[in-house]
């Protein structure tokens, strides 16, 4: 056996060993908390954060709601809870350097280093929540924050953005079946842990369809349901800011910048849609807020969720800074135009987050991690 030939079946039988291990492991919820706990309390977090101090670590939150909302439905999923922002936001304070827009602005602009371990945090959508339960928060451990906003939302009631509403009314279609990207799809009875979780799962699905049918879609479910947005728990989760409630946190420093009209997946549109959407976003929020906007964050935010012609207009409109959420960290070179955010959920244990943030990032500690 030549040494070619040994090597070759070492890497496969390495790659072999650890798929069975993560399938192993990831079965195992109990195991995976003590692992994770490990590696933190083995200073791997720590090493970690070393390795990758000189890039920028970009946070994108959407809601906030009370500790006792509903833990199980997957429509909750968007959102952490209190007790879980504030102990992230403590590890934030404690082990990392919270910076602005303006410092990145200002790290790219004018070559104004960053901090080691630097962090921007952000929230997107503009949710009531933000001001009622994060502003407090981010005030108290004295992080900056800015928020993107959706602005065809602000000041609605009972509206939600449309993958938000093909969640919530593909969770109480009453059918048994439906049909979706030429297949059939079994589902659970309506208003179950189980239905929510399947109706996730069809709206990923339905993201990658062409917009017509997706409207239609949509069309087929809005003359067959009906939800209730009426439970404490939703208004706390889709209820919008209001234009005076984002005079108020502009007050209290939180930067605002454009998240689009209607959060639309800007890849998908015609130039014309695309320039409308951002220039229009952009403007509305410069007349409400009396200050110039320059910063923007693409919708969904994912590498297929918007393209190069989506990033040369919103150049030529005059944002200086735009968002993703591609799910990693940026390189020490920041590119102004695609910062990259990664997405916090409600799934992350203190132990996983600190895994995720801390640049641990492999199969074992997905955004699944419970």
């Amino acid at each position: 056996m030549t040494f070619r030939d040994f090597r070759g079946r070492i890497f496969v039988f390495g790659k072999s060993s650890a798929f069975i291990f993560l399938i192993i492991f990831n079965s195992f919820p109990t195991m995976k908390q003590l692992i994770l706990k490990g590696v933190e309390n083995l200073g791997l977090n720590r090493l970690s954060r070393f390795w990758t101090r000189r890039c920028l670590l970009g946070l994108c939150y959407h809601g906030v709601v009370q500790n006792q909302s509903p833990p199980n439905d997957a429509r909750t999923r968007i959102a952490v809870t209190v007790s879980q922002l504030e102990e992230q936001l403590r590890e934030l304070r404690k082990h990392w350097n919270p910076v602005s827009s303006q410092q990145i602005r200002d790290a790219i602009e004018k070559e104004i280093p960053l901090p080691d371990r630097a962090v921007h945090v952000s929230f997107d959508d503009g949710y009531s929540n933000n001001l009622l339960l994060a502003a407090p928060l981010l005030n108290r451990y004295e992080i900056p924050a800015t928020l993107f906003v959706t602005t065809n939302f602000i000041e609605t009631q009972n509206q939600l953005i449309w993958s938000l509403e093909l969640h919530e009314r593909l969770s109480v279609f009453s059918g048994t079946q439906l049909s979706l990207a030429g297949q059939l799809y079994s589902l659970d009875p309506p208003e179950t842990p189980k239905r929510t979780e399947q109706a996730l799962q069809l709206l990923q699905i339905a993201k990658s369809l062409p917009m017509a049918d997706r409207e239609t879609l949509l069309q087929f479910l809005r003359e067959r349901t009906k939800p209730d947005l009426t439970p404490k728990w939703k208004r706390e989760l889709y209820t919008f800011l209001s234009w005076d409630e984002l005079r108020s946190l502009q007050k209290k420093g939180i930067e605002i910048g454009a998240h689009t009209l209607s959060h639309p997946i800007l890849s998908q549109l015609q130039p014309q849609e695309i320039d409308r959407e951002l220039r229009e976003s952009k403007n509305r929020l410069e007349t409400e807020l009396n200050k110039k906007c320059d910063l923007l964050a693409y919708p969904f935010g994912s590498e297929n969720d918007f393209s190069d012609l989506v990033v040369n207009t919103a150049r030529n409109i005059g944002f200086r800074l735009a968002f993703t959420l591609q799910e990693k960290r940026n390189n020490a070179q920041l590119d102004a135009m695609r910062i990259h955010r990664i997405c916090i959920h409600r799934e992350l244990s203190l132990a996983s987050f600190q895994a995720l943030i801390s640049g641990v990032r492999n199969a074992l500690f997905q955004q699944q991690d419970s």
